[in-house]
């Protein structure tokens, strides 16, 4: 193995073991069942676009039935920043856990040190990811 990629992509290796930090604290992510019910879809606004030509995905993951807390994911895969709105309940239930447009270290937060959502309005960046979690 060539451990020089290692210090080279520090920012990269930091970011995926965050991520899988992340995935092992969140058991509603790896059920054993599918998440139907606990699942809620929407666009940038209210109504997902499921157009041919949309770029444009959130969708609200609800903890309740895995003991685990709400995740709340948008997705822009437009060229172009998309003004989002986020459509679950009030400002301030929301913390900011990834950022994918937020230069290292803040394109994700270790866990305890993620960062109040102020606005039910974000700017996605073009071709991001963010992903929040319910306080």
């Amino acid at each position: 193995m060539n451990w020089d990629l290692l210090a080279a992509n520090r920012d990269f290796y930091r970011f995926f073991k965050l991520m899988i930090v992340f995935r092992k604290a969140h058991p509603s992510i790896a059920r054993s069942r599918f998440w139907r019910e606990d699942v809620r879809w929407y666009g940038v606004g209210a109504a997902p676009d499921i157009s041919y030509y949309s770029h444009a995905l959130t969708f609200c993951l609800r903890g309740t039935s895995a003991k685990d807390v709400d995740i709340y994911v948008m997705i822009n895969g437009f060229w172009q920043d998309l003004p989002f709105v986020i459509q679950e309940d009030a400002v301030g239930d929301w913390l900011r856990v990834v950022d994918t447009t937020l230069p290292s270290p803040f394109d994700i937060c270790e866990p305890g040190k993620e960062q109040p959502v102020r606005s039910l309005e974000y700017l996605m960046k073009a071709r991001s990811t963010v992903v929040l979690i319910r306080t």
